[in-house]
């Protein structure tokens, strides 16, 4: 040990990183071991910086078997919790082709939508300009020639999930980080077909192809929004802060349920929605959130005869062989799917007067797609 106060025998040695003190007293074996030290340090550092590089490009080339880079697959990977969403997703059997018949019965069942359609639509009038702000929410796909306007809760799982096939984009490390809630199958697909933002060049990718939405009961698509989203905090925090925690403080009446049940009841959801009417994108009218009058769809497919309508739909446009995919429900509500038969349960509470303002609220999309609010 030497003194550090004694500076005579002590002189400074420095590298590009540090200075350290050695004594003059240092035996010529002992300078021998400091040397072999840093070269040892030396080396270990320059092989630790090579494996960096070699795990970097194995990445770069897993990632090549992909259309979406890891630079935006990176933005994706922040997606918060609380976009977690548990999508009612039919069950879908790849095996099943329509006989001729039945294409023929179920070309005649969507002709008559079509026509009804455009039949009602003589009785609205729509902005052309209101057009342009939803062009960007159709999702657009020139090389397999179809477009389609996402409706959520309406079996919107099973196309984003057609969508990323078609991409090529949907690989078992994609499907895991799904899974895992670390990214969101929507925002890939997004990514996969961004919107034109020249106007022009949107509707003639728009002529172009086979346009198509899915619908369903406008009642039980609000009850399968309420329970996906607003029924219980876990795993939708977000909802309850955004909406949830205003619904109860504006619309509680029985101040003693906030003991209980921090959620809002599907009654106080109700009633949100007929007295502000501010719509999220899982409760939005069709009507507004697709414009079918603007718009002229190929094809309207509903919810209630999900198999048939997907099943001919494929083999029409010749899509049948790309998308052969077994879907898992890995993403089916806790709670079980949202049922006719479990919106009459739910509906035993609420008072005609709100249902009948929720309809007025909904009713083009009752008339449009031929519901009946009188079912329930």
């Amino acid at each position: 040990m030497f003194n550090y106060q004694d500076n005579r025998n002590i002189w400074p040695k420095c590298t590009k990183s540090r200075c350290f003190y050695v004594t003059n007293t240092l035996t010529l074996m002992q300078k021998k071991i400091i040397l072999q030290l840093i070269i040892i340090c030396v080396i270990l550092f320059t092989l630790l910086i090579t494996l960096e590089r070699s795990w970097y490009n194995m990445d770069k080339i897993t990632e090549k078997n992909t259309t979406v880079e890891v630079n935006n697959i990176s933005r994706i990977q922040s997606a918060p919790q609380y976009m977690q969403t548990f999508e009612e997703v039919p069950i879908i059997n790849s095996n099943i082709i329509l006989s001729t018949t039945d294409m023929i019965n179920k070309r005649l069942e969507l002709n008559a939508r079509r026509q009804k359609i455009e039949n009602i639509c003589t009785n609205y009038s729509d902005k052309e300009l209101q057009l342009y702000s939803h062009y960007p929410n159709i999702i657009i796909d020139t090389k397999h020639g179809i477009s389609w306007c996402p409706i959520y809760k309406v079996g919107s799982s099973v196309w984003m999930k057609n969508f990323a096939t078609l991409a090529g984009i949907l690989t078992d490390r994609i499907m895991n980080l799904v899974h895992q809630n670390v990214i969101q199958i929507n925002s890939i697909v997004r990514q996969a077909f961004p919107p034109d933002l020249n106007f022009n060049n949107t509707l003639k990718k728009l002529d172009n192809t086979k346009k198509f939405l899915i619908v369903r009961h406008p009642f039980e698509r609000l009850l399968s929004a309420y329970r996906d989203k607003l029924e219980h905090i876990e795993g939708r925090e977000y909802y309850y802060k955004r909406f949830g925690r205003h619904i109860t403080y504006r619309y509680r009446r029985n101040k003693k349920l906030n003991e209980t049940k921090l959620e809002p009841t599907f009654q106080e959801f109700l009633e949100y929605i007929a007295n502000e009417r501010y719509f999220d994108e899982h409760w939005a009218p069709y009507y507004d959130t697709c414009k079918p009058c603007t718009i002229h769809y190929d094809y309207i497919l509903k919810f209630e005869t999900f198999q048939e309508d997907y099943h001919f739909f494929i083999q029409e446009t010749g899509l049948r062989y790309y998308l052969y995919r077994k879907y898992d429900l890995k993403n089916m509500n806790q709670y079980g799917p949202t049922t006719s038969t479990l919106l009459k349960k739910y509906l035993e509470t609420i008072p005609k007067l709100l249902l009948r303002r929720i309809y007025k609220i909904y009713e083009k999309d009752f008339q449009l797609f031929s519901y009946s609010p009188d079912l329930y």
